[in-house]
């Protein structure tokens, strides 16, 4: 015996046939995040070219910098790069300034460092860039995620972490 639908979420209710998953049997493998080892610059210089929304979830390791202030350009904050995100991990002491900066002044990351006691430096605000000291040690990091195209508040800091005792000087916001 045939009812009759009274709406479109009744058809698609009825004949909406999920099955089961069986995680066991089918468990997801061979995930990996994708990671990216940066090339030291050897000057005061862009360590490669501008992130692209092609690479968001990557995680960029950072080696020892050995010469000048490098840096690594976010893209602009457009419609296809809310959502981006990309993690940046010191795999040695990094030995020069690393800075992840915006691609234009107006453009903002927000966030704020710890001065480690369990405090922060002061409340989250925008600034230009995010990136190491040259103080930073193995495993500290940072992701930066784009969550709007307004240009003040276009990328935010998630996950800051710094490797070194006290958690203090190693991360920087200009």
């Amino acid at each position: 015996k045939k009812q009759k639908l009274e709406n479109m979420n009744d058809l698609i209710l009825q004949n909406l046939d999920v099955g089961t998953l069986n995680c066991a049997a089918n468990p997801l493998v061979g995930h990996r995040r994708p990671t990216e080892l940066l090339v030291d610059a050897a000057s005061a210089a862009a360590i490669r070219g501008t992130l692209t929304a092609a690479e968001s979830g990557t995680t960029f390791l950072v080696p020892g910098l050995t010469s000048g202030t490098q840096t690594l350009a976010l893209p602009a904050p457009t419609a296809d790069v809310v959502g981006c995100y990309y993690t940046f991990l010191s795999i040695a002491t990094v030995a020069q300034d690393l800075n992840i900066t915006t691609d234009v002044t107006a453009t903002k990351v927000v966030g704020n460092v710890s001065k480690g006691d369990g405090d922060n430096v002061a409340i989250a605000s925008g600034f230009n860039s995010i990136g190491f000291d040259a103080n930073a040690v193995i495993g500290t990091f940072f992701t930066v995620m784009c969550v709007s195209t307004t240009a003040a508040v276009a990328w935010i800091v998630l996950d800051a972490h710094e490797g070194i005792a006290a958690n203090t000087a190693t991360l920087n916001l200009a």
